[in-house]
């Protein structure tokens, strides 16, 4: 299976789960590739093989040379028809004049300021608890939120922590009423039982991977 054939499998999927939900929005894309400096240190590789109607959300951590590589994920972006958030920086993103932000859970209390100043981004964040879940919804600014870790993950921010598997992402999402995204271990190998989640739609990091 070559890169653009998995990557096609993987957005095919992630429709079928997002159709199920009502309504959707236009500017969301239902699968994204998350980048991290240490699993996907060369991102752009990536981001040539996607296909049109997919998203990125660039997370620097603070690597070198952020900007000329958020500048390149802009123009590749463009040129192929993907919708590209930056994760945290909103100076980035509005440099690079990104389609949006991406917020840690951290920073949720931010969205509404950000929104405010900047209507037309997309606006999303992490969220890892029904407390915080329960309480978002439009009035935050936010145009959907990521739920994590569903399944199993090599991310280090899900070590020591249950995956929610699919009963549970189902539960989390029938406590928002945000579109409500899957993220953490989900592959060409479990995508599928996601259909009929709730979700909204996927993340995802290693199953990008080249």
């Amino acid at each position: 299976m070559t890169y653009k054939t998995r990557f096609q499998y993987l957005l095919d999927k992630a429709r079928d789960i997002a159709q199920a939900q009502s309504p959707q929005n236009p500017k969301l894309p239902p699968l994204f590739f998350f980048t991290d400096p240490k699993r996907t240190p060369h991102p752009e590789d990536i981001a040539v093989h996607m296909p049109a109607g997919s998203g990125i959300i660039y997370r620097h951590f603070g690597e070198n040379h952020t900007s000329q590589r958020a500048q390149l994920l802009r123009k590749i972006a463009r040129d192929n028809g993907l919708t590209l958030l930056i994760g945290e920086d909103d100076a980035l993103a509005l440099e690079i004049e990104a389609d949006g932000i991406h917020l840690r859970q951290a920073s949720i209390n931010r969205a509404a300021g950000l929104h405010a100043a900047h209507p037309n981004l997309i606006l999303t964040a992490a969220c890892r608890d029904a407390e915080t879940l329960r309480d978002l919804d439009v009035a935050n600014g936010l145009s959907a939120v990521f739920i994590s870790p569903v399944f199993a993950s090599q991310s280090p921010s899900a070590q020591g922590i249950a995956p929610l598997g699919v009963k549970g992402a189902r539960d989390m999402t029938e406590l928002s009423s945000l579109p409500v995204y899957g993220l953490g271990g989900i592959g060409c190998d479990n995508i599928l039982s996601l259909k009929g989640s709730g979700l909204a739609g996927v993340g995802a990091v290693d199953a990008f991977k080249l």
